[in-house]
C-alpha cells in the first residue's frame, strides 16, 4: 500500500508499525518501549524517538511517563490521516468509515455548493469545467472503472471548496477529500453509469447560473446516489 511518507529509517518504522496496529496485530493497551523498538528493528535510539513521535501525531500511540508508549484505542486515531485510512482500506475496516463519510458528506457539501454558487469566479468556473471534462473523457474512453474518474472526481469536489472562497470550508475539504479518494477505491465504480457524469454537471451548471438552490438539490441527489452506491459495496463485502 502505497502511503504518503518516504520510506527512510523512522518512516519504515511508522509504516510497519503503523498498519500493523490498524490491522489488530499489535492491540491496544501494549506498551512498546524504546529498548524493545530499538532491538526489533536494529536501529537507534534517536531512529526509533523519531518514528514514535509520528504515531503520536497519527493518534495510534502516546508517551507514558516511566512505561514506555502506550498503543490506543481506534476512538482516538485521526481518522483523517490518509495514512491511517489507507491501512484501514487494506485490512478491510474502512466500510464503516466511509458510512460515516456519507453521512458528515449529507450534511456538509450541500451548503459548500450553495455558498460556491453565490461566490463563485471566472477561474473557479474553469477548473469545475476541466474536472467534469476530466472525469467525462475518460468515463466514454476507459469506461465505469477508470482510476482517472475517481481523479477527476476528487478535483471536481475541491475546486468546489475553493470556490467558496471561504478560508475555514478550505481546510475542511482538506481533511475530507482524503476520505473520498478512499471511498472511491472501494467502491471502484461497478455501479457508475452516465446519471454520475450527468448529476456533476446539473452542480455545475447551477453555479454558473449563480443558483444556490439548484445547486444545493442537485447535491443532494449526487450525495444520495453515492450513499447508495457505498450501501451496494458494503453488502457486497459482507
Amino acid at each position: 500500500m502505497k502511503t504518503t511518507i518516504s520510506r527512510n529509517l523512522p518512516t519504515q518504522i511508522v509504516i510497519d508499525l503503523g498498519s500493523k496496529i490498524v490491522h489488530g496485530q499489535v492491540a491496544p493497551g501494549t506498551i512498546l518501549t524504546s529498548d524493545f523498538l530499538e532491538i526489533k528493528y536494529q536501529v537507534s535510539r534517536t531512529v526509533v524517538r523519531e518514528a514514535l513521535k509520528v504515531l503520536h501525531d497519527k493518534g495510534l500511540t502516546r508517551p507514558r511517563t516511566k512505561t514506555g508508549t502506550i498503543v490506543l484505542e481506534r476512538s482516538e486515531w485521526n481518522l483523517l490521516d490518509e495514512d491511517i485510512l489507507n491501512w484501514l482500506q487494506a485490512s478491510g475496516l474502512s466500510t464503516d468509515l466511509i458510512a460515516d463519510l456519507e453521512e458528515l458528506r449529507s450534511t456538509y457539501e450541500p451548503g459548500v455548493v450553495r455558498i460556491a454558487a453565490k461566490r463563485r469566479g471566472s477561474r473557479d468556473i474553469t477548473q469545475l469545467k476541466k474536472a467534469l471534462k476530466n472525469m467525462t473523457d475518460a468515463f466514454y474512453a476507459d469506461g465505469p472503472n477508470s482510476a482517472l474518474i475517481a481523479q477527476a472526481d476528487v478535483e471536481f469536489h475541491e475546486a468546489l471548496q475553493v470556490a467558496t472562497q471561504n478560508e475555514l470550508i478550505k481546510k475542511m475539504g482538506k481533511l475530507i477529500l482524503p476520505l473520498l479518494k478512499i471511498r472511491d477505491n472501494l467502491v471502484e465504480y461497478e455501479i457508475v453509469e452516465a446519471d454520475f457524469i450527468i448529476q456533476h454537471q446539473a452542480i455545475l451548471d447551477a453555479i454558473i447560473d449563480e443558483d444556490p438552490d439548484s445547486a444545493e438539490l442537485a447535491m443532494k441527489v449526487l450525495l444520495e446516489t453515492a450513499a447508495q452506491t457505498s450501501s451496494v459495496a458494503r453488502k457486497r463485502d459482507k
